[in-house]
């Protein structure tokens, strides 16, 4: 999904129901600035998406739809480092919580995350699988908000 294509899914949700996009519910962290996204990336030693990046700056990591976005700030209460040593070398990296103890997230490979979208099921131990997501927005329009795309 193109940057355009999901400002034009946001600008839609904000007609139709705005509600999903901003609740009294709904906890977020404050965006992130650029500067601090690229020390954090520096710090952890991996790129991550611009998709997920730019969701950060724009919207901050948390509630949003019926999902959790986590964040790669360890002092956030998003925090995608929970139970881990922050910045820790890792393979895999959890960026949104779906509520039922299953994770989405982002494999790491020689210094960057993927573009395409890995699911940690609880079931399974948290083994990795591919889903069908080829990037962050398509993630976050079906699972959050119930697009089909």
């Amino acid at each position: 999904m193109t940057q355009d294509e999901f400002d034009d899914l946001i600008q839609e949700i904000r007609e139709e129901d705005p509600e999903q996009l901003e609740s009294e519910f709904f906890i977020r962290d404050k965006p992130l600035k650029e500067d601090k996204l690229t020390k954090l990336e520096q710090k952890a030693d991996f790129t991550l998406p611009e998709e997920y990046r730019s969701f950060l700056k724009r919207f901050g990591a948390g509630d949003i739809g019926t999902i959790t976005v986590l964040s790669p700030d360890p002092d956030s209460d998003f925090s995608l480092w929970k139970g881990e040593d922050p910045f820790e070398k890792v393979k895999w990296v959890p960026v949104v919580d779906d509520g039922k103890s299953n994770f989405y997230g982002f494999v790491v490979e020689g210094g960057a995350c993927s573009r395409e979208v890995w699911f940690a099921d609880q079931d399974l131990g948290y083994e990795l699988s591919g889903t069908d997501y080829e990037d962050f927005y398509q993630l976050i329009a079906t699972e959050a908000f119930g697009v089909d795309t």
